[in-house]
């Protein structure tokens, strides 16, 4: 933050999500300020840590970040979702930003075009997978769960996937943008992640989370007992 402030610089720092709690603080105080110039980039977000067992698996820690206002949490899908939270790290003028990434190896989304994918990610979220019939399903994901999500929908025509990495982001945009993304007609979905459920009501009505601690495992182990597949 002491960078930051100087002004000359965009600060950055990293370490594991877990271990986002020894400075919460100095998170909060950036987000207080609106302090444009800062980022913290979060590894390991999720059950998928594996061996390291659940005190390194960060269950609460992402949907704990999102609390905070003026900070923007990322939580990107794919390469070019992660292009789009670095630039908007770098260009959010309104206060800090959090990059929360994952350990395990991901999926890329290549049935849409790269540059589709990141300006749909500036906007935090965007639709991933268009239903090819009429539209009865809207599945929701983040981060090592879109892959999943994806997946899911493919076996449903009347399927629409949204990937959100980021919350803030699309809080921020057009109720017509909005509208466009997630139509309040279609109001059966289903959101995903690797954490805690409670704000993805917000967005569905039905929520596949994780609302335990974690266990030592492999990642893929670990991600398969809890549903996250």
């Amino acid at each position: 933050n002491g960078i930051a402030y100087h002004g000359i610089f965009k600060a950055s720092g990293s370490t594991f999500a877990v271990f986002v709690d020894y400075f919460r603080p100095t998170i909060r105080v950036a987000a207080l300020a609106e302090l444009n110039r800062v980022s913290y980039i979060l590894t390991h977000d999720s059950i998928g840590v594996g061996e390291d067992g659940p005190t390194h698996q960060p269950v609460e820690t992402v949907s704990g970040l999102r609390v905070f206002p003026n900070l923007d949490v990322w939580r990107p899908g794919d390469a070019e979702e992660t292009v789009a939270a670095m630039v908007s790290s770098v260009t959010h003028k309104d206060g800090p930003s959090a990059l929360v990434f994952s350990r395990q190896n991901m999926d890329q989304n290549d049935a849409v075009d790269y540059m589709e994918r990141r300006t749909g990610a500036l906007k935090g979220a965007y639709v991933a997978k268009k239903e090819t019939e009429d539209l009865e399903l809207i599945i929701l994901a983040t981060g090592s769960e879109v892959q999943h999500a994806l997946k899911a929908g493919a076996e449903i025509p009347g399927a629409r996937v949204v990937s959100m990495p980021c919350m803030e982001a699309f809080e921020r945009q057009s109720d017509d943008y909005k509208e466009s993304v997630l139509p309040a007609a279609c109001t059966k979905r289903i959101a995903m992640e690797a954490g805690v459920t409670a704000l993805w009501y917000k967005y569905a009505s039905k929520v596949v989370g994780v609302d335990r601690f974690g266990f030592s495992a492999p990642g893929d182990i670990v991600m398969t007992e809890l549903g996250m597949t």
